[in-house]
């Protein structure tokens, strides 16, 4: 007879949430990874939506104060050091901030996320600091220690997939937002960007 480790209850009990929260982490990897984003930046569900008042912090300057997306062109991107997709969409995003560094109207708001749930922000500030520093990145990065900046643009823009990044405009409201990495991405956000300008 061949015995089962897994057929006694109380090993059952302790493994299944595990193996549960494993394989839910798993299909959401898979998920944001397959994300192809959405064909046009501009038919994006959160196009002409007005983005609301985020509580982001600084990782750079923890007294800065948040962000504000009216009066300024914004590229607001929510990346993360763990994610594939991000690591590659990342310095295209880098390069756009850099040629607009001396436009006043512009602004990049680049929000590291750690991996699900409420984020360490001392580990977060880190983690992004060593990855920014190893991949020769210049940007000044946001955190969102809470977690209440990721559901409350949920909730209202529609964000479900790493990387994401919306294109706000002067007003405030949204008028491209791209899921996903594709490699024109980069040329996408830089045309968009200047059509505000």
């Amino acid at each position: 007879m061949i015995h089962d480790p897994l057929s006694a209850p109380a090993v059952r009990t302790l493994v299944t949430p595990l193996l549960t929260r494993q394989l839910a982490a798993a299909l959401l990897l898979t998920a944001v990874l397959a994300t192809p984003g959405c064909d046009s930046p501009q038919d994006h569900a959160s196009v002409g939506r007005p983005v609301p008042a985020l509580p982001l912090v600084s990782l750079k300057d923890p007294t800065a104060p948040a962000p504000e997306f009216t009066g300024k062109i914004t590229l607001l991107n929510f990346w993360g050091t763990w994610c594939p997709p991000c690591r590659r969409e990342l310095p295209g995003i880098a390069r756009i901030a850099a040629r607009l560094a001396d436009e006043p109207r512009f602004q990049l708001i680049a929000v590291s996320c750690g991996y699900g749930g409420p984020d360490d922000l001392e580990e977060l500030r880190s983690t992004t600091q060593q990855f920014l520093s190893k991949q020769k990145i210049d940007l000044d990065a946001w955190g969102d220690p809470d977690g209440f900046t990721r559901m409350l643009v949920a909730e209202t823009l529609g964000f479900d997939a790493f990387p994401t990044t919306y294109l706000i405009g002067p007003d405030g409201l949204v008028h491209a937002a791209w899921e996903g990495y594709r490699a024109r991405d980069e040329a996408d956000m830089a045309r968009a960007i200047l059509e505000l300008l």
